[in-house]
């Protein structure tokens, strides 16, 4: 009888989810959110590790949650995050960083490779921190962008390819229509509605346009190679601050540099776990940021970029 008494309370020990012999040792816990764990965020969460393990070693414990880019379930990842004692939560991308928001969490959180982290109400613009949250700024000024593109293909009509289930490709969208308004640029939103398809609305693109803006959104990289492919079918030049995308094809890229962000990240951590205060660290503005011009997609579409404008590229692709 003692036996089966001893056995019942080891299986509901276990039900209620209490931590095994594997967990219980002591460790400075700290929680990781990706959504969809995009190749962009797993190059700044290896630079992370490598330089947050320089200073934390095996005393720290990372543990990384992956779930679907929906609110609920980047919601219940904070939540976990939260049951188990972690000391600082880590997120990447708007996505999971918005629901840390939603949550607010007893636990400072850090963000990186978000798009205007002021804009989407993430800090304040006057100290650059927010509600127990500071983080990384992922994105360079989209209108510095913009403005190459038409410095180079004098374009008229500009099409804007978006998730209306991002909150930063929104965001981008509407950066780009006020600018197409100061330079008299048409620019034509086209809406993606289904995360798993970005080509079809690629259909209803006048025939009359002069570029197409990829913007961002969690689901924007898997879908990269296809739209440029569509784009490219058509000599449509594409715009983008998807990283590594001039690889793939498109004209002209903005990106920020992954290995800074993680790095500095793992800065960020060690000022908290060290007993900084959260609102003491203001958001951290990248410095890296390249400028890549693709001179074969320029020659293949018979386009002439200036030479002030390449002068200010960071790397062209032959």
């Amino acid at each position: 009888m003692k036996h089966l008494l001893l056995f019942c309370i080891i299986l509901f020990g276990g039900w209620l989810g209490f931590p095994s012999d594997a967990m219980s040792v002591e460790k400075r816990l700290i929680a990781v959110i990706v959504a969809n764990s995009q190749p962009r965020y797993q190059a700044i969460h290896s630079a992370f590790v490598k330089r947050f393990r320089e200073f934390c070693g095996e005393d720290c414990q990372i543990y990384v949650q992956t779930p679907n880019a929906d609110i609920m379930s980047l919601r219940n990842s904070v939540r976990k995050a939260v049951a188990l004692n972690a000391e600082l939560i880590i997120t990447y991308g708007p996505a999971a960083t918005l629901a840390a928001k939603a949550e607010v969490p007893p636990i400072p959180t850090i963000f990186a490779d978000v798009y205007d982290p002021i804009q989407l109400g993430l800090v304040s613009a006057k100290n650059r921190t927010g509600r127990n949250m500071t983080g990384i700024r992922g994105d360079a000024p989209v209108q510095a962008l913009f403005k190459y593109f038409v410095q180079a293909t004098k374009a008229k009509k500009l099409v804007v390819l978006y998730n209306t289930n991002s909150p930063e490709g929104r965001l981008q969208k509407s950066v780009l229509q006020a600018s197409g308004e100061k330079k008299g640029v048409v620019v034509i939103p086209l809406a993606v509605e289904n995360n798993k398809d970005h080509v079809d609305p690629l259909k209803d693109i006048p025939a009359d346009v002069d570029g197409l803006f990829l913007a961002c959104s969690e689901h924007a990289d898997s879908h990269l190679k296809h739209v440029v492919a569509f784009a490219d079918a058509r000599h449509l030049p594409v715009i983008t601050q998807r990283a590594g995308a001039a690889k793939l094809g498109a004209f002209m890229v903005l990106e920020t540099s992954a290995v800074e962000q993680g790095e500095k990240l793992a800065e960020m951590a060690e000022q908290v776990l060290a007993g900084r205060k959260i609102d003491k660290i203001p958001m951290y503005k990248p410095r890296q940021v390249a400028f890549v011009i693709n001179l074969k997609v320029a020659k293949k579409y018979g386009i002439q970029v200036p030479l002030q404008t390449l002068t200010v590229a960071s790397r062209i692709v032959l």
